[in-house]
């Protein structure tokens, strides 16, 4: 199996966090001018407002993820152990304090198998499954796993699952379309693909793969490679 798939990039999170009163406004003020700073490769200054953000509210799991997202990518660019490891500690205390952070599992299964652990992170979404059966995020993250260790029909599975838990999550159809176009079943990804970008009509890249899936099946267009799943932790805007 091929990790080096499996972990493209680790990217900094914009905050989706509800506005709320109190020290949580305050705190996610801080998280977003984190992000901005990040974002334009200032990395010190950023971590500074995501520590800021945790001394007005310590309960912040956003502020968390985010300290640990900035951690693991200087990390990863200087090839510091210790700061990868540090940042293992972080995301593991945002799902601590919020149990339904997608992010921050999702962030800690990407460093998982980028350590060498790939078998936990299996087991940390198996057991966050089978701790919020409720919640459609662990088995799209199950399928992202599998998806790119190969398993395709196992991933298609999850997504069945999780289409049936919350039928209207363009996130989940989305992720569907994309199995289904890996499966070579393109009516079934374009519906996928449709249903997704009706209920969000942001999703330019849906929108892309639905022109091209719509040229591929009148048989005006010749195949062209599918598109790359993307970064383990994208921008909140893509999901």
């Amino acid at each position: 199996m091929d990790k080096k798939h499996f972990v493209v990039c680790l990217t900094l999170v914009v905050l989706g966090v509800s506005l709320v009163s109190g020290c949580s406004l305050v705190a996610r003020k801080h998280n977003v001018t984190g992000t901005g700073l990040f974002e334009s490769g200032q990395a010190s200054r950023a971590i500074n407002e995501f520590q800021t953000a945790l001394q007005r509210d310590n309960r912040n799991a956003d502020a968390w993820y985010n300290l640990g997202a900035t951690y693991y990518a200087l990390g990863k660019q200087s090839n510091n152990r210790a700061w990868i490891d540090q940042s293992e500690t972080l995301f593991r205390q945002a799902i601590s304090i919020d149990d339904k952070h997608a992010d921050a599992h999702r962030a800690l299964a990407a460093l998982l198998v980028e350590t060498g652990r790939e078998r936990f992170a299996f087991d940390l979404l198996h057991t966050w499954q089978r701790r919020r059966p409720e919640l459609s995020d662990p088995l799209v993250e199950l399928a992202r796993l599998h998806q790119e260790f190969g398993d395709v029909n196992r991933a298609s599975d999850y997504l069945a699952d999780a289409i049936r838990i919350d039928t209207n999550n363009p996130r989940v159809l989305k992720a569907m379309g994309h199995v289904r176009e890996r499966q070579g079943q393109l009516a079934m990804a374009l519906d996928n693909y449709s249903r997704s970008y009706q209920l969000d009509n942001r999703q330019l890249d849906v929108a892309s793969r639905i022109n091209e899936l719509q040229a591929r099946l009148a048989g005006n267009q010749v195949p062209g490679q599918l598109p790359n799943t993307g970064p383990l932790i994208p921008p909140a805007s893509y999901r």
